[in-house]
């Protein structure tokens, strides 16, 4: 008799294994949905909105757009050259994996009327600090009666605790299919009639100086939240 129920046991005992762990990793059953990637969207508010010769100004999200793209919290700004006048628009968003990687450039653009020309690539940028981050990059096009738009994308990802920027090989939804909380950011610029290769879009150099500043607010150093939270010794105390 126990040899007969033993198989039906241990079926049992999977299933409700799996669907615990498809509920923990995938669904988030057992836990408020976005409660991780809410507690890291707080860090935005310490994204720049001036740098350099970049001033910042922000841009209106449509709440449909919002979720969408599955943020949780996000920074969506256009940045000005006071010199040159050329801009870049900066998208950065922390919500759930199964949402961040779901809707991309190649995906979204489309459905807006544009069209991608050319293939998307993967394309390293080094970083005014000495680092690297590595970024998806595509153009799209866009046509009507008047004119003609074009612009390059840049796109990458970051998983709190690896504090990488990333454009994983084998694909987002691959590498982050189980994280709670996933970042993406895009850089996106107008295509300029003298832009010959993918450095000479100005989203590169934007990214050399904003990048390093978005790091220092989105992976805080234990050294400085440690300072931040308790005042030095010499520091006048008002009150």
């Amino acid at each position: 008799m126990i040899r007969m129920l033993l198989p039906a046991v241990l079926a049992l005992v999977a299933i409700v294994s799996l669907s615990f762990y498809e509920g923990y990793a995938m669904k988030d059953r057992w836990s408020e949905p976005g409660i991780e990637a809410k507690e890291l969207s707080e860090r935005f508010a310490k994204v720049p909105l001036n740098i350099g010769e970049w001033e910042g100004e922000d841009l209106p999200v449509d709440e449909v757009v919002r979720k969408t793209a599955g943020a949780i919290g996000y920074v969506s700004r256009r940045y000005t050259n006071v010199t040159t006048g050329k801009t870049v628009v900066l998208w950065l968003i922390v919500g759930h994996s199964r949402d961040i990687t779901r809707h991309t450039p190649n995906i979204c653009y489309p459905s807006s009327g544009f069209r991608q020309t050319g293939s998307q690539v993967r394309h390293l940028i080094e970083l005014s600090d000495g680092t690297e981050a590595n970024f998806y990059t595509a153009k799209f096009e866009k046509e009507d009666a008047f004119s003609r738009n074009k612009e390059r994308v840049f796109w990458t990802f970051n998983h709190p605790g690896a504090n990488q920027w990333e454009a994983p090989e084998e694909g987002p939804r691959w590498r982050y299919g189980l994280a709670k909380a996933l970042y993406k950011l895009y850089f996106t610029s107008t295509v300029q009639a003298d832009e010959e290769v993918i450095d000479h879009n100005v989203a590169t150099e934007f990214a050399e100086i904003m990048l390093p500043a978005i790091d220092k607010a989105l992976f805080p150093t234990e050294e400085a939240t440690t300072s931040e939270a308790t005042p030095a010794a010499d520091a006048e105390v008002v009150q």
